[in-house]
């Protein structure tokens, strides 16, 4: 059976309900005992239609009305058969007015006019005879009537929304609908003492309706603006969650840009030491009863080790820069540059490179994300210079902060792209040229600033582009002359 079924069963089910109570105090307590005249269920009807239409707005799920003190006076002051009527035909009007769907209405006229039947049956049940009054006897049935009419109004509520939500439903209703039934609980002892002025005259209920009409107007422009505002802080969140879920899913992209660019200089520089490694085995294999007793033997052998050693390196340091969840420690920055360089392979040497490390400084973050800077950045070099150029790395210590670059000698960037330089998406290459994806930057920039780090670029046209970036230096050790990286390579 659908929800929309079970829903149309369960609206029924209140109307007929409402209608039985009706029925049984016709039969209980026959109408003359307790008859109203028309101007009392005329003003009920007309209450109880004025504040189902002006509800108090909480949240974006809940809102508060004051529709349980017209029908908590009805429960009180006419016969649970007309108090029926009223609350049916007040909640007919009132969704009228709010041009609800029938469902809607049908489901609020079933809801007050069950609950407002049944508060009149246990009023009438217990109070004592007489008219309505400030005595014992009719204070203890008002109080158990009001309690039957928020009672049943909560759980009929809550049976519609347990039907067509589930039972976490409830998990969520202190959050959410917990208020809004707290103070139509309160607005209880409103509806009594309307209950009891009327008993004193026609126009008692004035002295407590129009200060409780200035009380809605007033409570209402404050609880609507504070409603919109949570609604805006609710959607700013939403919005923002959304936008920290699309910049990991960014940074992953970013990264798998990456690793594209390094596969093909990771698999030059396996498949170097891989095929000196099996030549070498070769050729002691084939030639084992003359090779394996030459001290050539020796030769390949100890080939064979510092080959394994470097793809063992190559590896290490490709699984340092995949790590998902690595922390930060201290690093030298150079190192970070050089463990780029070595992952590149290839496309770094591809170009004529230059190396200018002035001082080993010492930096706290995650080596996988710093590395990921460095590979973003003289990947985009290298594109620049094409294969007639130059690029140069190096790294310095100024003010107590650690200073990387990346030089290239290439074309520069246009002002367009320079003016958009950290947003996603922004490239000056043709669409999969080399991975162009324009994450690099973005993604470089973002993890720098997760450092406490800054990035800054500077270019010329046609003379080319250097990206610096800084960060707090933890340490600095500088190097000893004859450790000092300043030169070149091709």
């Amino acid at each position: 059976m659908s929800i929309n079924t079970r829903s149309q069963l369960y609206i029924i089910t209140l109307a007929l309900s409402a209608i039985g109570v009706a029925a049984v105090s016709l039969w209980q307590w026959p109408i003359g005992q307790a008859a109203s005249g028309l101007w009392q269920l005329g003003v009920l009807i007309l209450v109880v239609a004025i504040t189902g239409r002006f509800p108090i707005k909480l949240s974006r799920q809940a809102e508060a009305s004051l529709l349980i003190v017209p029908l908590f006076m009805a429960a009180l002051l006419i016969h649970p058969a007309l108090a029926v009527g009223v609350a049916a035909a007040g909640a007919l009007i009132s969704e009228r007015l709010l041009k609800a769907p029938f469902r809607a209405m049908a489901f609020n006229m079933g809801v007050n006019s069950l609950a407002a039947g049944l508060a009149g049956i246990v009023f009438m049940s217990l109070s004592p005879q007489g008219a309505f009054s400030l005595t014992q006897g009719h204070m203890l049935a008002a109080g158990a009537a009001g309690l039957t009419l928020y009672s049943a109004n909560l759980l009929l509520v809550g049976g519609m929304l347990t039907l067509r939500k589930g039972m976490e439903y409830w998990a969520q209703w202190k959050d959410t609908f917990a208020f809004e039934a707290i103070q139509e609980g309160g607005l209880l002892s409103v509806g009594l003492m309307g209950a009891l002025l009327v008993t004193q005259a026609w126009w008692g209920p004035v002295i407590v309706i129009i200060p409780a009409l200035l009380a809605y107007y007033a409570f209402h422009h404050t609880v609507s603006e504070a409603a919109e505002k949570t609604e805006m802080a609710e959607e700013l969140s939403e919005s923002l969650s959304e936008l920290k879920e699309l910049q990991a899913q960014l940074i992953e992209s970013a990264k798998m840009a990456s690793v594209g660019s390094l596969a093909t200089g990771i698999a030059h520089e396996i498949n170097n030491p891989v095929f000196a490694i099996s030549g070498r085995a070769d050729l002691l294999v084939r030639g084992s009863d003359k090779h394996l007793a030459s001290e050539k033997a020796v030769e390949y052998v100890q080939t064979i080790q510092e080959m394994g050693v470097r793809i063992a390196t190559i590896v290490r340091q490709l699984m340092e820069y995949a790590q998902p969840a690595e922390g930060k420690k201290e690093v030298a920055l150079s190192e970070m540059m050089e463990a780029s360089l070595s992952l590149l392979g290839k496309r770094a040497k591809s170009v004529r490179l230059i190396r200018e490390y002035e001082s080993l400084a010492i930096v706290e973050g995650v080596p996988a994300q710093l590395q990921q800077v460095f590979v973003n950045l003289i990947t985009n070099a290298t594109d620049a210079v094409a294969d007639w150029g130059s690029v140069t790395v190096g790294c310095k210590v100024e003010d107590g902060r650690a200073i990387g670059y990346v030089k290239d000698t290439g074309v520069g960037i246009p002002d367009e792209v320079m003016a958009r330089l950290f947003e996603p998406f922004v490239t000056k290459k043709e669409v999969n040229e080399r991975v162009g994806m324009g994450l690099g930057l973005y993604t470089s920039h973002k993890i720098m600033v997760s450092h406490g780090g800054e990035m800054r670029v500077e270019t010329e046209r046609g003379k080319g582009t250097t990206v610096w970036v800084s960060m707090p230096a933890v340490d600095t050790l500088d190097y000893e002359l004859d450790d000092v990286v300043v030169g070149e390579s091709v």
